[in-house]
């Protein structure tokens, strides 16, 4: 052996070849250069990834915007149609009504105008009994 090489051995075989301290270092250099391109390939891979998942939130938020406004939308005003509730009343002749309106999210009662009743609208008990009397039955 020459003064700048080191003979390694395996100890467990008894006619292991000795590797020279040059070849050591050629394959320690490559795989240190293969570990580098990996970890660069995985670095690469991570933020192509990354990117991709930006870019799909963007769309989601962007676009489930544009279909759920308009859900949310006509929610409210089927919400706001059922706030207002309508009493209508038979007046004692029993050919007109009174309208009033109660709503529900102000609890304010207010009145409408008195207009004829529907034909299919039924008769107060008051009107079916000859007029209006106090505590009657």
């Amino acid at each position: 052996m020459r003064a700048g090489q080191q003979a390694v051995t395996n100890v467990a075989s008894s006619d292991a070849v000795p590797i020279p301290a040059g070849e050591r270092a050629i394959s320690y250099r490559s795989r240190r250069v293969r570990r580098q391109e990996l970890q660069t390939k995985n670095r690469r891979l991570v933020i192509v990834f990354s990117l991709f998942l930006a870019l799909l939130a963007a769309a989601l938020l962007v676009g489930g915007r544009a279909v759920i406004d308009p859900l949310l939308q006509k929610a409210a005003n089927n919400r706001e149609a059922y706030r207002v509730g309508e009493i209508v009343l038979t007046m004692p002749d029993g050919k007109f009504c009174r309208h009033l309106s109660f709503d529900n999210k102000t609890a304010e009662l207010s009145e409408g105008v008195v207009k004829q009743c529907p034909p299919d609208h039924p008769p107060d008990r008051a009107a079916a009994m000859n007029g209006f009397s106090w505590g009657a039955r």
